[in-house]
């Protein structure tokens, strides 16, 4: 191969990685401009830079998906704009916060919607706030818990409606239905004592200062405990 061959090569590849780059560049902008403009609900923005290139699936510097912050922003019409591009409806932060993880947060029943009919499965785990459903009951949004039942969501096994146990004396104790849910505890109908024939010491935080059994916590009692006194979950 000539001097002459090899210069026109090497230019020719030269030209190649620089046209490589200013695409890769260009396309990087894009999916820049489509985050921001996911954050702040701009629907038109969002179609404008999927139009030049961007990712649908794009992140911020933070990790958080666009579709997610297209949820926060409180305009299910972005986060349909994203789906209808591609989007993945399971994509999650670094600790597994998705979409729908957002929605029940913020109480966003047509994203949660949307997400749904795009394929987001309603049990993904966050490793802070568990599932969707569980989002949804500590926050006290109804209409996407009933929701999120429908299309099969069975939450942590701890949700609204689950049976749950205490049984922290040496296995004794007590199982209980949820009734309700906060951030840190759970209201608990006793459903059955377990054991403690004799009566089970009074806990302050796992029998709310009552003895269990005998003449103490009892079929049809409610209370207030916080989440580690929960030692089975899943209950059938």
């Amino acid at each position: 191969m000539t001097a002459s061959a090899r210069l026109s090569i090497g230019m020719a590849g030269t030209l190649l990685v620089s046209a490589l780059g200013l695409w890769l560049t260009s396309n990087d902008e894009a999916s820049r401009a489509l985050v921001k403009a996911a954050a702040s609900g701009e629907v038109a923005r969002v179609s404008a830079a999927l139009k030049s290139g961007a990712n649908p699936n794009a992140r911020d510097a933070s990790g958080r998906p666009a579709l997610v912050l297209a949820v926060a922003s409180g305009r299910p019409e972005t986060v349909r704009a994203l789906l209808g591009a591609g989007a993945d409806p399971n994509q999650a932060d670094r600790s597994g916060w998705s979409g729908l993880h957002q929605a029940a947060e913020s109480g966003i029943l047509d994203a949660a919607r949307a997400l749904l009919d795009a394929g987001a499965k309603p049990d993904l785990r966050s490793r802070a706030r568990s599932t969707p459903l569980d989002v949804a009951d500590q926050k006290g949004e109804t209409a996407i818990a009933r929701l999120l039942r429908a299309r099969g969501a069975r939450g942590s096994g701890k949700s609204i409606g689950d049976t749950v146990c205490v049984r922290p004396w040496r296995g004794d104790g007590y199982c209980a239905t949820v009734e309700a849910v906060d951030p840190t505890r759970y209201r608990l109908r006793v459903t059955e004592v377990v054991g403690c024939g004799g009566g089970c010491a009074s806990d302050g935080a796992c029998s709310a200062g009552e003895s269990v059994g005998g003449p103490g916590l009892k079929t049809g009692d409610t209370l207030w405990v916080p989440a580690s006194c929960l030692t089975h979950t899943s209950v059938r």
